[in-house]
Formats: structure tokens, sequence, C-alpha cells
């Protein structure tokens, strides 16, 4: 019963498995993390604030 729970466990935490459902926008190479993350501060840098931020339900 653990190896049947900790090979389930095992293939739903693969970045693959939750792109595959849709979960995710992309899988992004670690050596394209810093451009990545500029990209994004530089889009929020022009984005208009709207309305106050609400983080709601945040799943990890």
């Amino acid at each position: 019963m653990y190896s049947k729970i900790k090979d389930r466990y095992d293939n739903q935490v693969s970045p693959y498995y939750a792109a595959s459902r849709l979960w995710t926008d992309a899988i992004i190479d670690p050596l394209e993390t810093v451009t990545w993350i500029s990209m994004g501060i530089e889009a929020a840098n022009h984005a208009p604030i709207e309305k106050p931020f609400n983080m709601g339900v945040l799943q990890v």
C-alpha cells in the first residue's frame, strides 16, 4: 500500500504532470529563471493597478 501511494505521489509532483492538466502556464529551464522574472517585473511596472490585490486561494 505504501509503494502504491508513494508511486502515485511521485508521478503527481512532476511539473510535466501539472502541465499536462493545464495547471501551469509553462515549464521554464532553471537557467532562464532570471530572464522570466525580469520580464514579469518589467510587465508589472507597465501595468496599471485597477483594483486591490486579493490572493484568494493559493494552490501550491
